[in-house]
C-alpha cells in the first residue's frame, strides 16, 4: 500500500504529488540553489470520494476516509543536501461513532536524506530515507503471530528528473507555459522489517521501480499526471519480477501555492492472486 508531497522556501511554490509518499526533494525541480541553508515545504488534506477497500491501517483493517499530510525540505547546503520530512495519516470511515471518523488510524513517518545534481538536460536525485507506518486507534496484524505491529524499512535510491521543455525550447509555447516533467525511480529496501511486498500484506519488498510522469499547460495551471510504482519480493523466486503496482493517474490544478488534485489510485498484485486496493480522491495543499 503506497500513499505524498513537496516544496522549499527560496524556491517557486512547487507540485504536491498525489500519492507517492516519498516525495521527491524540492517538487522534482530539474534547476535550484546548490549552495545556501532554507527550509520550506506544503500541508495538504484529502478525502476519499468513493473507497471499497482502500485500508485505514497498515494491517489493511478499516477504510481510509481522510488524509493529512506534510512535507517539509530542510536545505543545510542546498540541494546539495538535503534532509526531507514527509508525513502522512489516515482516518477510517467506518470508525464506530462520527466524532472518531476525523481522528487519524494510521502514522507513516518518512525521513532521511538527500542530494541532488544537474545531469544532462536533467538532474539525478539520490537519498537514503527511513519509513515507519503504524497504526493508532487499534487494529492488528493477520498472523503468523510473530509479525512486528508496524511496517519498518531503510531504503536507497535513485531518481532521474526530467523536464522536455528544458530540452526542447519550442515546447512550452506550444503549451502555453506548460511542460512534460516527471522522474524515474530505481530504489533498494536494504533494510525491511515488515514492509510487504503486495497489497494483501504477503512478501516483503526488496526493489522499488517508479515512474511519475505530467503534462501541464496554462502556464502549469492545469496538468494530467500518472504515477506507476512496482515492489518486486524478496522472497519470491524471482526478485526482479515487480510483485505489486499502485497506479494512480490524477487531475491537477494550481493556482500560486494553492494546488486541488482528483485521483484514482489502484494497488494491484501482479504476480498471483489477492486483494486489490483502489479508492477515488480530492486533495488540496498549500506551499509555504
Amino acid at each position: 500500500m503506497v500513499v505524498v508531497l513537496s516544496c522549499a522556501a527560496g524556491f517557486p511554490s512547487r507540485p504536491a504529488r498525489a500519492l507517492d509518499k516519498q516525495g521527491s526533494a524540492h517538487g522534482g525541480d530539474i534547476e535550484g540553489a546548490t549552495s545556501g541553508f532554507a527550509f520550506g515545504g506544503n500541508a495538504a488534506f484529502g478525502v476519499s470520494l468513493y473507497n471499497p477497500t482502500y485500508a485505514a491501517r497498515p494491517d489493511n483493517s478499516g477504510l481510509a476516509l481522510f488524509r493529512y499530510a506534510a512535507h517539509f525540505d530542510l536545505d543545510v547546503i542546498g540541494r546539495r543536501l538535503s534532509i526531507p520530512l514527509d508525513i502522512n495519516m489516515f482516518t477510517d470511515r467506518l470508525a464506530i461513532g462520527w466524532w472518531r471518523k476525523p481522528i487519524p488510524s494510521e502514522l507513516d513517518v518518512i525521513t532521511g536524506v538527500t542530494s541532488t545534481w544537474r545531469l544532462g538536460p536533467g538532474a539525478l536525485e539520490g537519498g537514503a530515507r527511513i519509513e515507519n507506518d503504524r497504526r493508532m486507534d487499534g487494529g492488528g496484524y493477520p498472523p503468523p503471530p510473530d509479525t512486528s505491529p508496524t511496517q519498518t524499512y531503510a531504503d536507497v535510491r535513485a531518481r532521474y528528473l526530467y523536464s522536455l521543455a528544458a530540452m526542447f525550447p519550442t515546447l512550452a509555447p506550444a503549451l502555453r507555459g506548460g511542460d512534460v516533467n516527471g522522474w524515474l525511480t530505481l530504489g533498494w529496501f536494504a533494510y525491511n522489517n515488515g514492509y510487504f511486498a503486495r497489497p494483501d500484506n504477503t512478501g516483503l519488498a526488496l526493489f522499488r521501480y517508479a515512474v511519475h510522469s505530467e503534462v501541464s499547460l496554462g502556464d502549469r495551471h492545469f496538468a494530467v499526471g500518472l504515477d506507476a510504482i512496482f515492489f518486486t519480493d524478496k522472497l519470491a523466486t524471482n526478485v526482479f519480477r515487480p510483485s505489486e503496482l499502485d497506479f494512480t493517474p490524477e487531475l491537477i490544478g494550481r493556482f500560486d501555492r494553492y494546488e486541488v488534485h482528483l485521483a484514482y489510485e489502484r494497488d494491484m498484485p501482479l504476480d498471483q492472486g489477492g486483494l486489490v486496493q483502489q479508492f477515488i480522491y480530492v486533495l488540496a495543499s498549500v506551499g509555504f
